[in-house]
């Protein structure tokens, strides 16, 4: 049996380097037995190797969330909401986000745009309601000749 001539460990002839201390074997001539100076006084367990052995850890990859439903529903909120596509962007939003709500991974953003695309369509609906009544005010007012 051979041992380490840095810190004594038993080891196998065919190796490179010392698994406890990391010495190069190859460089000089292995012991044959161990010389007592050399042998360490503390437990091989208290020892503390110099280098450290990365080990190959897989990384789990998450796997991309489907949320379109919920994106395409805030978008369109969005666009109804600012007056873009006034009434037809929140009816897109209010459809795409309850289909979203069931379908997607992460339902928040399908919420936000069902949200969004109903608010949007109470105020078009009172702008809208508010425009109109002034315009029959306008024509009740006005004096026929």
């Amino acid at each position: 049996m051979n041992f380490c001539p840095q810190c004594g460990t038993k080891i196998v002839a065919s190796w490179n380097v010392c698994p406890n201390c990391g010495h190069n074997l190859k460089s000089e001539l292995v012991n044959q037995q161990p010389t007592y100076d050399r042998i360490p006084k503390e437990t091989y367990s208290q020892q503390k190797p110099q280098y450290q052995v990365r080990q190959y850890q897989p990384y789990n990859y998450r796997q991309r969330s489907n949320n379109t439903n919920g994106i395409v529903a805030l978008i369109f909120g969005l666009l109804g909401l600012f007056g873009v596509i006034p009434v037809i962007g929140s009816i897109i939003g209010i459809v795409l986000g309850a289909v979203g709500k069931n379908k997607d991974d992460d339902p928040r953003m399908a919420k936000a745009g069902l949200i969004i695309g109903i608010i949007g369509i109470v105020i078009w609906i009172a702008l809208y309601i508010w425009l109109f009544s002034m315009i029959f005010m306008m024509f009740r007012y006005m004096p026929m000749d």
